[in-house]
């Protein structure tokens, strides 16, 4: 548990831990090196664990017994379209815009194509045949 873990009470961090789960989970469907994926899957399986047991020793809904939660959850962290409400590391942002991803883009799956110089994204639709340039803020990678 790391420092800034430690100032927080037990529900405190009982909250905090299950956001940090989805988090990884979605790191762990965004990273393709397969260390980087065992990586977030062992983190994952480190913070089940602890979630369980707070869950179990204090009788509390948690995203792994409640769909409630996991909901809630997942909204917190997720808009509507599934894409990160939180802030990415340089290595997410990375990872998630790689040249070859499939995305969502107006309703439609679109592949990464390559980013510009300007930071707008250059997708392709195998079904349409054409190129679309987007912002990021208007796409959503499918994981």
């Amino acid at each position: 548990m790391d420092r800034q873990n430690r100032e927080l009470s037990a529900a405190e961090y009982f909250i905090q831990i299950q956001k940090e789960y989805l988090i990884a989970q979605f790191r762990s469907k965004i990273y393709f090196s397969p260390k980087n994926k065992r990586y977030w899957k062992k983190v994952m399986e480190y913070k089940a664990e602890k979630i369980n047991s707070i869950a179990s020793r204090n009788k509390l809904h948690s995203i792994f017994n409640s769909d409630e939660k996991m909901e809630d959850f997942y909204n917190r962290l997720f808009d509507k379209n599934g894409k990160p409400r939180f802030e990415m590391t340089e290595d997410d942002l990375k990872n998630y815009y790689t040249a070859g991803n499939d995305f969502s883009y107006n309703g439609e799956i679109y592949n990464l194509d390559s980013i510009r110089e300007d930071g707008k994204l250059m997708l392709f639709s195998k079904e349409k045949s054409e190129f679309e340039i987007a912002d990021r803020e208007d796409v959503c990678r499918i994981l």
